[in-house]
């Protein structure tokens, strides 16, 4: 709930504490229920004052309403909430819908596209990469021609795998 605190003081400079502290509940319940009752029992327990109290600042607090316990500044507020709410509202479905198109347009355009021809690699065209475990995502692997093809030090042998020229030299290049 908006509060316009000039526009309140200037309004409000005659009431006492208790009087602006009653006044405050009354507007907070309008502008969270949309109205107010007309029985002074529940408006008492609203402002959170004695029946008796309530009654005596009652004509005060009234004049601040109009028709019984409508408040001219919080419909206007609450009116202007709803019409900024329902904008927000219409914008974010046209967002939603337009996000949904644009997710729709690139699946399609992906299902109608042949699939890229897959990766051949190569096998290794340097004894130094022959005998590379690249089994492993240890990158710090060394590239060894020490060793025989398919022999690991000290581990059981693997299945090697292909490795492209540019791949292998790319390794060799950051192990030396």
């Amino acid at each position: 709930m908006p509060l316009y605190v000039g526009d309140y003081l200037g309004d409000t400079g005659h009431l006492t504490t208790t009087q602006h502290g009653a006044y405050l509940l009354l507007m907070m319940h309008y502008w969270r229920k949309g109205e107010l009752p007309d029985d002074d029992r529940q408006l008492s327990k609203i402002a959170k004052l004695p029946l008796k109290t309530w009654c005596d600042y009652r004509a005060t607090l009234q004049d601040f309403f109009y028709e019984g316990w409508k408040h001219k500044r919080i419909d206007a507020e609450l009116a202007k909430m709803m019409r900024v709410s329902e904008k927000r509202a219409i914008a974010g479905q046209k967002g939603g819908l337009g996000s949904a198109l644009a997710r729709m347009k690139l699946e399609n355009a992906s299902r109608s596209r042949p699939a890229p021809p897959r990766a051949i690699a190569v096998q290794p065209s340097t004894e130094a990469t022959a005998g590379a475990d690249h089994s492993h995502s240890d990158s710090h692997q060394s590239l060894s021609t020490d060793e025989s093809p398919g022999e690991t030090r000290g581990r059981a042998a693997k299945p090697e795998i292909a490795v492209s020229p540019e791949l292998a030299a790319y390794v060799a290049k950051r192990t030396t």
